[in-house]
């Protein structure tokens, strides 16, 4: 494991441009509070240490830029009905470029949402217009079949009572075969096209499953243990501690200056990110799906570790993202990626803890299973 220094390391325009555009706000605000005034401290020491000479950041093509001026890009995949969809979007005045504080991104995420829950409505209507127009044609046609093949052969015009009954018989006979022999044939095509569509759904779950079970705490260790002093920094993976095993959390940074709580999130994709949401909705290439909101289970399972070890306060809680995360309308504060998790705990330089204190958290996560205990000494 190899040490780095936090001043050697600096961070790029977008985020230093971020940082000072932040410390603008506050210091503009009137009615600041006292975590305003510690906020603005450590904007004020973050840009003096890690923005002297900003490196250049990553910008995306030009082509997912273009596809990101128009929101639901990835909702549709068929060009007509993307199409549609740039056709009827509005963007609100809102939702504009740069950075927005946390009211207006939420508005603009609200005002997004109701425009397009109105266009998948006008969707399903127009399908039900075109499905009905569809059966209407099927139903012609199969009249028009019918007729012509009921129709009586051409009789003398003297014919008993009898004679015209019987005619009359087997054209209804005709007419009940066509159509058994219609829905019976209707009937083999639904099913296939059920089956197959089956079959894709099962398919991309298997795919996803698949794509998450490869994913772990692993790079984001490796990415601790790199790049932070292991004579400040004691890492801690679950599966070495059975107090984490049994709370669900990935792994614990323990420093002078806090105690950090990781917990790791498979997804990847343009994530909707809604903080007052109990779900998110993650888009990627070959499907969609909604998952719980990863930060109220991470809060929880922090003040529950805090109680177990006796910490009384400085537990920070963090949620590691794989990279090639896209968050929308914005991104939480406590969520990163992997190449970042290890700057954003060098970031905190404030003394909180002992390091006898420390050793005394540490044996705590190595103690067996005492998780759920009513009372825990705290630690002097």
């Amino acid at each position: 494991m190899g040490t780095s220094s936090a001043e050697s390391v600096q961070l790029d325009v977008y985020q230093c441009d971020r940082y000072a555009a932040e410390l603008v706000f506050l210091q503009q605000n009137t009615e600041m509070k006292q975590s305003d005034q510690a906020r603005i401290t450590r904007l004020i020491e973050r840009i003096e240490n890690y923005c002297e000479s900003p490196t250049v950041a990553r910008k995306p093509p030009v082509e997912a830029r273009e596809r990101q001026s128009v929101f639901g890009h990835a909702h549709y995949s068929d060009p007509e009905i993307y199409a549609q969809w740039q056709a009827f979007f509005q963007k609100p005045a809102i939702c504009h470029h740069g950075e927005q504080n946390f009211q207006s991104a939420v508005k603009c995420a609200e005002m997004v949402a109701k425009q397009r829950q109105a266009f998948e409505s006008r969707l399903d209507k127009q399908k039900e217009a075109k499905e009905r127009n569809r059966r209407t044609e099927l139903t012609r046609a199969s009249k028009e079949i019918s007729q012509e093949t009921t129709t009586p052969p051409s009789v003398a015009s003297k014919r008993d009572d009898t004679s015209y009954q019987l005619n009359t018989d087997i054209a209804l006979d005709k007419n009940a075969g066509h159509f058994s022999r219609f829905g019976f044939w209707l009937s083999i095509v639904l099913c296939g096209y059920l089956f197959i569509e089956l079959i894709k759904h099962m398919s991309r779950s298997s795919s996803t499953i698949n794509d998450n079970k490869k994913r772990s705490f692993k790079p984001t260790y490796h990415a601790l243990t790199s790049k932070l002093d292991n004579k400040k920094y004691i890492i801690v993976h679950r599966s070495m501690s059975p107090l984490l095993e049994e709370l669900d959390i990935d792994g614990v940074a323990l420093s002078p200056f806090g105690l950090f709580v990781f917990v790791s999130c498979p997804y990847v994709g343009e994530i909707e990110a809604n903080l007052e949401s109990e779900m998110w909705h993650v888009t990627r290439e070959g499907g969609a799906q909604y998952f719980l909101n990863p930060l109220n289970a991470v809060k929880i399972r922090a003040s529950k570790l805090a109680e177990c070890v006796g910490a009384k306060s400085g537990v920070k809680y963090i949620v590691t993202f794989n990279s090639g995360c896209q968050f929308y309308p914005g991104k939480p504060v406590s969520c990163f990626e992997i190449e970042q998790v290890a700057f954003e705990v060098m970031r905190y330089t404030q003394f909180i803890f002992s390091y006898e204190q420390l050793r005394y958290f540490e044996q705590r996560l190595y103690s067996q299973s005492h998780a759920l205990e009513a009372s825990h000494q705290i630690a002097s």
